[in-house]
């Protein structure tokens, strides 16, 4: 008898069985330590009270969330060592402070109640002439570079924001044009817009020698070079680059060459003395790198890169003058001193407190600048201060933030004082660990010697504190009737 068809037929297959239910176990990964110092970097900015856990705390929480990544405690508490990520108030890590420069500030009209005064240790500082009243208006300015933001670029190319400032109007693009054409704030060559006579006064020379070119601008600006440059600018997202082009045009083609004589006497350091910071802290807080840790030669790419585009708008200006490391102070000057994109002469001179004496407000019409109020009652003679990072972060994160963006440790009384706190709630928190674990130690003994019939425990409530007795802690007092 032959077989089946059948048969031969379930010969030939293999029957596989499939359980869903059963998922084959998920490869371990080891994290590139980049990896790891991102992961931890990443918790940071979530939730900020994480800044001042230790690596043991740290490395649960990481661990946690990656589950399939394979690494010990040891080797994250080692990373963090090695980008300067501990929590601690070591200030021995790379600083800059003493890289920057400053010369006498020409042609600077002064507040009323304000004095400049150069010192040896904090540079250049701002001083209460006399006493100013909290709430009271100190200064206000407008800006001495305006810069519009990068990303308004396309708005700005298109006439949908104002090419000077980078506001966007209230109304939809068309009729915001509209408008602009019939109050005389259009461009004649191109469809940018200004947003008020203000923005055009001010910019309309630049403007014109930056996009169009005139026959007296053309030799010393190259309009295609800056489109080039611009474009380049918005691929990157590299706005110190931009801005440093505006800056630069406005100075060469400012008559009386007291705006590029201000520019370089305020604070001044090398981008590159600033990157080294950035890579001794991981590029935690640094906003154009975004928290990426980049490679010092990819780095050093971009800003030859850069700098070439960036010479090229230049052409009349000779090699001996701008040069390869010209830029690099360039951009490092702008990126420490500038406020929401754009650079101001007074304010710049305001040295950094985390718990400052002054509040600084912006206008949303960036042209209109900004104001200076006392945050407090302020002594004559006492120096004017600002916060250069948010006051609510842990003193661990504002520290790194200054260290890596303006190149010192501060050693302000509230960083002081938010150190000590720290201190104390670990040694508390120590010493009450310590005291509980003494105690169950002794009741163990304790029980032992009773015998089994007796157990012993510490209450789930006991916080290391000595119950109070109304005998020896509380005053008695006697009652008669």
């Amino acid at each position: 008898m032959s077989a089946s068809p059948v048969s031969d037929l379930e010969a030939k297959i293999e029957v596989v069985k499939i359980n869903d239910s059963e998922l084959e176990p998920e490869e371990s990964i080891v994290p590139h330590e980049r990896q790891v110092v991102d992961a931890v970097i990443a918790l940071w900015k979530e939730d900020t009270s994480t800044e001042s856990l230790g690596a043991a705390k740290l490395y649960a929480i990481v661990k946690q969330k990656h589950p399939k990544w394979t690494f010990s405690e040891k080797r994250l508490k080692t990373l963090l060592k090695k980008f300067g990520l501990l929590p601690t108030a070591d200030t021995s890590q790379f600083t800059y402070a003493n890289e920057i420069t400053s010369q006498a500030t020409p042609d600077i009209t002064l507040p009323a109640k304000v004095d400049l005064v150069m010192t040896s240790k904090r540079g250049k500082c701002l001083y209460a002439k006399k006493p100013i009243a909290k709430g009271e208006l100190i200064w206000e300015e407008t800006p001495l570079f305006l810069v519009p933001l990068l990303a308004h670029y396309e708005l700005i190319l298109s006439g949908k924001a104002c090419t000077n400032c980078g506001k966007m109007g209230n109304d939809n693009s068309r009729a915001m044009s509209g408008m602009s054409v019939l109050r005389g704030l259009d461009c004649n060559t191109c469809p940018e817009i200004w947003c008020s006579q203000t923005c055009k006064l001010t910019n309309q020379v630049t403007h014109s020698s930056l996009k169009h070119g005139g026959r007296a601008t053309r030799r010393i600006i190259n309009p295609e070079a800056f489109h080039k440059l611009t474009e380049y600018c918005v691929k990157e997202q590299w706005n110190a680059l931009y801005a440093i082009t505006l800056i630069y045009a406005e100075c060469l083609l400012d008559k009386t060459g007291v705006k590029g004589k201000q520019f370089r006497a305020m604070a001044r350091v090398s981008q590159k003395v600033r990157y080294k910071a950035l890579n001794s802290s991981a590029g935690a807080f640094d906003t154009m790198q975004g928290g990426a840790l980049f490679v010092e030669e990819q780095q050093e790419k971009l800003w030859e890169e850069g700098f070439k585009l960036f010479a090229d708008v230049f052409p009349s200006v000779p090699p001996q003058d701008l040069h390869y490391d010209e830029f690099l102070f360039l951009m490092g000057t702008y990126n420490i001193n500038n406020l929401d994109s754009s650079v101001f002469l007074t304010q710049s001179h305001l040295n950094h407190n985390c718990d400052p004496n002054t509040s600084v407000e912006t206008s949303f019409k960036k042209y209109e600048g900004l104001k200076v109020y006392a945050a407090r009652d302020i002594r004559g003679g006492e120096e004017l201060t600002t916060t250069y990072v948010n006051p609510s972060h842990t003193v661990q994160q504002r520290q790194r933030e200054l260290r890596v963006n303006w190149g010192f440790s501060c050693k302000c009384q509230k960083c002081k004082d938010d150190l000590n706190t720290q201190q104390r709630r670990k040694s508390s928190t120590a010493g009450q660990h310590k005291e509980r674990s003494e105690i169950k130690k002794l009741l163990e003994e304790t029980g032992k010697q009773l015998g089994d019939n007796n157990e012993l425990e510490i209450p789930l409530d006991y916080n290391g504190e000595r119950r109070k007795s109304v005998r020896f802690d509380e005053k008695v007092v006697k009652v008669t009737q």
